[in-house]
């Protein structure tokens, strides 16, 4: 993932450079951003025999265009286009079994088990309520952004510690999320929580227990005009 950190740096020093406040009659305007979000996943560990490793992680990048509600413009809708991962950590392993069928299996082994990932490629869609103390000639500013988000995970795959990875086609094409940011400028704590599982519902573990896997995600979004 260090390419996309490095795409991250080159939006941010873009950012610094290009958001010059040029005075204007205009009482209205809008705040079409770019995003960037880098957080932690921290997985529901209820279900039997799971356990999160080692660091999991998640990153996206996308745009979201403006849609004041109010003459101020202080209040608005947003709607977006993402791209993102989630990389988590755990001791869920994939093993082929017979009929080229898989077996999700939960290792014991700490060192093992802190080497399996989990990797899902997503497209997302935000849409938000977005408050904030911005003014026409004001780009630094408090806000509170709070919605809903689409997504649409179109590769999955597990990745152990020992031999090839393998596709995942047991993970839920289509999941949803509620999130909520609050900042200042160019740096917002970001909080996520899904709404819908990480595997479909059929999906056992070697314990004959449903894969129930969800998680929360905290970590920061920098918002770049």
């Amino acid at each position: 993932m260090k390419y996309l950190y490095t795409l991250f740096f080159f939006l941010f020093i873009t950012k610094m450079v290009a958001q010059e406040s040029i005075p204007s009659k205009k009482t209205s305007y809008r705040e079409d951003q770019w995003y960037t979000t880098l957080s932690f996943l921290l997985a529901n560990e209820s279900i039997d025999g799971f356990r999160s490793n080692g660091l999991s992680q998640a990153f996206s990048i996308g745009f979201i265009r403006d849609y004041p509600i109010n003459i101020e413009s202080n209040k608005a809708i947003g709607v977006g286009l993402g791209y993102g991962i989630n990389n988590f950590g755990s001791n869920l392993t994939v093993v082929q079994g017979s009929n080229s069928s898989y077996q999700f299996n939960l290792i014991q082994n700490t060192l093992l088990a802190s080497k399996n990932r989990l990797i899902t490629h997503f497209i997302e869609v935000p849409l938000e309520y977005r408050w904030r103390t911005s003014t026409v000639n004001d780009y630094t500013f408090w806000r509170i952004y709070a919605g809903y988000l689409f997504r649409y995970n179109f590769f999955s795959k597990s990745k152990p510690f020992t031999g090839a990875s393998t596709v995942l086609d047991e993970v839920n094409r289509v999941t949803h999320a509620l999130k909520i940011s609050t900042g200042y400028n160019t740096w917002n704590i970001y909080v996520e929580y899904s709404l819908s599982p990480y595997f479909k519902k059929e999906t056992l573990t070697d314990l004959n227990v449903p894969l129930n896997l969800s998680s929360i995600k905290v970590g920061l979004v920098f918002y770049v005009l």
